[in-house]
């Protein structure tokens, strides 16, 4: 009955974030590893829950119970330090403690593995209601114990100095929230198999389905999360071959800018290129800058570029760049067949509506 009840619960959580997801697909920009890895973090966490409940069922024969109880540990492990990873890796690109806190995890991940299946790991105590399973390697109970703990203790001591990080606030909000869920729910599934108490194996469940409800709801709420993260977008610019600054954007600021931040080294780089363009197709290339990703896009056709400066340079920023640029090249391309000696660049303010459309996702309030 209990398992019926948790089961459903999650189905329903997941079935309206999937609804949502298609219907609102359009909203959702994302790197396709990144997505993947999601994914992949959902599906565990769905087997978790699906065989944790079940293996307590007594319509199964004590077989394919302690079958399944073994299929949710494993699968509760993995979820669990994939997500950790997953967070303390995007909150702490320029940390080494990200690589400590994920060597630590396959670490533990291993001798988990290792241990899990030796014979006789767990004793099967059958009740008039249901199946328990107590930990007979108490090295098995000591190791998964040991691993629920570092995720956590990794996990907070990350998100309170990368908090920092979060290019938007209103997302590290949530995440912090879900955070606390997330410890929560850690803390009573660990008692739950220290103890084999039922009420803590009821919290622990009611913890876990709102803890997945409250990262669908993140999902819907914030459809950035999978384009911003920690990424943030600082400058764009766009130049005319004569090396003219035809629109400036800030996104700190969130305001149009008279000139370029740009000086030096760099500025001379982006005029040599655009003076020397030659006949080839549009391309998205980058320019090195110290503790910054730079995308940039030319047009050789109408002779201009458009450069954008961010964290961190990836494949949904070049995408965007090249989808502004088919934009402002359809809109701007008489005035920019027609520049004379003497430009008029406040014909190019059009360009603030292209970057509303494009980088949305990058000008969420804080």
């Amino acid at each position: 009955m209990i398992a019926t009840i948790f089961i459903s619960i999650f189905i329903i959580i997941y079935t309206i974030g999937i609804i949502h997801v298609v219907i609102h697909r359009e909203k959702y920009d994302s790197d396709t590893h990144f997505l993947i890895i999601i994914i992949l973090y959902l599906i565990f966490e769905g087997i978790y829950i699906v065989s944790f409940n079940l293996s307590a069922e007594k319509v199964f024969n004590t077989s394919s119970a302690l079958a399944l109880w073994y299929v949710s540990v494993l699968a509760r492990i993995t979820s669990i330090g994939q997500f950790a990873s997953i967070h303390n890796v995007e909150l702490s690109k320029d940390s080494k403690i990200k690589m400590f806190s994920v060597m630590s995890y396959i670490f533990m991940f291993g001798v988990i593995i290792s241990l899990l299946f030796y014979p006789n790991s767990f004793a099967l105590v059958e009740t008039d209601l249901e199946y328990y399973f107590s930990f007979e390697n108490v090295g098995l109970l000591t190791s998964i114990i040991i691993f629920n703990s570092l995720i956590v203790i990794f996990t907070w001591i990350i998100q309170i100095r990368g908090y920092k990080n979060f290019a938007d606030k209103k997302l590290g909000k949530f995440f912090t929230f879900f955070l606390l869920l997330f410890s929560l729910s850690i803390l009573f599934y660990t008692l739950t198999i220290i103890t084999l108490d039922i009420y803590y194996k009821v919290i622990h469940l009611v913890l876990y389905d709102v803890s997945i409800g409250y990262i669908i709801y993140i999902i819907i709420k914030k459809p950035n999360l999978f384009v911003v993260f920690t990424n943030k977008i600082y400058d764009f610019i766009i130049f005319h071959k004569s090396g003219v600054l035809l629109y400036s954007y800030n996104f700190q600021s969130r305001e149009e800018v008279d000139e370029s931040l740009l000086k030096g080294s760099i500025l001379i780089g982006i005029n040599h290129i655009l003076a020397n363009l030659s006949d080839v197709e549009n391309q998205v290339t980058h320019i090195k800058m110290k503790n910054r990703g730079v995308v940039f896009s030319f047009n050789t056709q109408l002779g201009y570029a458009a450069l954008l400066i961010a964290k961190h340079r990836n494949k949904i920023l070049e995408s965007a760049v090249e989808k502004f640029m088919v934009d402002f090249s359809k809109i701007n391309k008489e005035n920019l067949q027609n520049l004379n000696r003497l430009i008029d660049v406040s014909k190019f303010r059009n360009a603030n509506k292209l970057i509303i459309k494009n980088f949305s996702h990058y000008l969420t309030e804080d």
